[in-house]
C-alpha cells in the first residue's frame, strides 16, 4: 500500500525572477525567465509525490488568481486539495522569489494572503485518520486564518495515532511562546536548521539546546546544514550525515524538499541515516535546478545522484 501524508497550511504562489543581486535603485535589469510555482508547503507536498507519496492538502488560499493557479498546479500533481478552503473575498499570498544564480542566494518579498479564520473541513479528520504522516510547517502556526484549523488537525492526528512532523522554519520566531511550545510537545520529528534551533530552545544552540528539545517530546531532530548535509539526533546521540559536492544555482525550495524525501524515506522503513542520505540527496539535486515547485527533482534523479556517489538505497521510486 502506497504511503500517505498530509501537509497542513503554508499555501502561496513564488513568482520566480532570476536577477543578479543585489537589486539597486535606478539601475535595470532583464530577468532572464519567470516561473509561477507553488511555494512554500507546494514545494514540499510536488517533492513528496514525485518520491511516490500520496499527499492531502488542508489550508487557505484566497478567492483569487493566484489561489486558482496554487490549487490547479497542485491538484496537476496529483496533490489532494479537496481540504483547502477559499473564503469568498479573501487573499492568496504572493511571494516574489529574487534569486541569483551566480551566487545561489535569495531574498524573499512576500504580499500575505488575507481572510477569515476558515472552517475545518468536514473530511479532513477521516483524511488525517487514513494517513502515515501529518506534516506542518513553522509558518503554517502563525498563518492566522489557519491556526485554529492547524491545531485541530494537529490534535487529530495525536488522537488516531499518526506522527506529526513539524519543520521549524524561520517563521516561528513569530509564533507564540504557548503554541510553539505545544507544537514541539505534540511532534514525533523535528527538522530545522541550526540557525532555526535557539527558536524552539529558548534561545540556546548547539547540543545542549539538542537535549533540551528532545525532552520536550521528539524523539528525533533533522538538523539541516545545506551543502554540508545534516545532523540527525535522538536521545542515543547525534550523528553527521555528509551532503553532496555539486554546483549551485538556486537553493529556494531546498530545505522543503528535502523534507520530503526525509519522511519519504521516513515512511518507507528506511533507516534515519539512510532518509539522511535520500533527503541530502534531494537537496543537491534541487538546487541544480532554477526554483522548486514543479521543477522538484523526480525519485529517479535522486537515485541517480546516489548511484553516481556509488551509493544505493533500496526505495520503491
Amino acid at each position: 500500500m502506497g504511503k500517505h501524508i498530509v501537509s497542513v497550511g503554508d499555501l502561496v504562489l513564488d513568482v520566480i525572477l532570476p536577477v543578479s543581486l543585489p537589486v539597486q535603485p535606478g539601475v535595470h535589469q532583464e530577468s532572464p525567465l519567470r516561473r509561477l510555482e507553488p511555494g512554500g508547503a507546494g514545494n514540499f507536498m510536488i517533492a513528496a509525490r514525485r518520491m511516490g507519496v500520496s499527499v492531502s492538502a488542508a489550508g487557505a488560499v484566497g478567492a483569487d488568481t493566484f489561489g486558482t493557479l496554487i490549487l490547479e498546479a497542485l491538484s496537476a500533481e496529483g496533490v489532494d486539495v479537496s481540504c483547502v478552503v477559499r473564503e469568498p473575498g479573501s487573499t492568496s499570498t504572493l511571494v516574489i522569489v529574487v534569486t541569483d544564480q551566480q551566487s545561489g542566494e535569495h531574498t524573499f518579498l512576500g504580499n500575505y494572503g488575507q481572510g477569515p479564520d476558515v472552517a475545518y473541513p468536514p473530511a479532513l479528520d477521516a483524511i488525517i485518520a487514513r494517513a502515515d504522516a501529518l506534516f506542518v510547517q513553522g509558518y503554517t502556526l502563525s498563518e492566522h486564518r489557519v491556526v485554529t484549523m492547524a491545531r485541530r488537525a494537529i490534535e487529530r492526528a495525536r488522537q488516531v495515532g499518526v506522527p506529526v512532523m513539524l519543520d521549524v522554519g524561520p517563521f516561528m520566531a513569530y509564533v507564540s511562546p504557548d503554541l510553539k511550545a505545544w507544537a514541539v510537545a505534540q511532534s514525533a520529528v523535528l527538522l530545522m536548521t541550526e540557525d532555526e534551533v535557539p527558536l524552539v530552545a529558548e534561545g540556546q544552540s548547539g547540543p545542549g539546546a539538542w537535549s533540551a528539545t528532545l525532552a520536550k517530546g521528539p524523539g528525533l531532530l533533522v538538523i539541516k546544514r545545506g551543502a554540508a548535509g545534516c545532523t540527525l539526533v535522538t536521545g542515543e546521540g547525534a550523528e553527521e550525515v555528509p551532503g553532496f559536492s555539486v554546483p549551485v544555482t538556486d537553493t529556494v525550495g531546498a530545505g522543503d524538499c528535502f523534507d520530503a524525501a526525509f519522511l519519504a524515506g521516513l515512511l518507507h522503513g528506511l533507516p534515519y541515516r539512510q532518509c539522511a542520505r535520500l533527503a541530502n540527496a534531494m537537496g543537491a539535486a534541487v538546487v541544480q535546478r532554477v526554483g522548486a515547485g514543479r521543477n522538484a527533482p523526480t525519485c529517479a534523479d535522486v537515485l541517480a545522484l546516489l548511484e553516481k556517489a556509488g551509493e544505493g538505497i533500496d526505495y520503491p521510486c
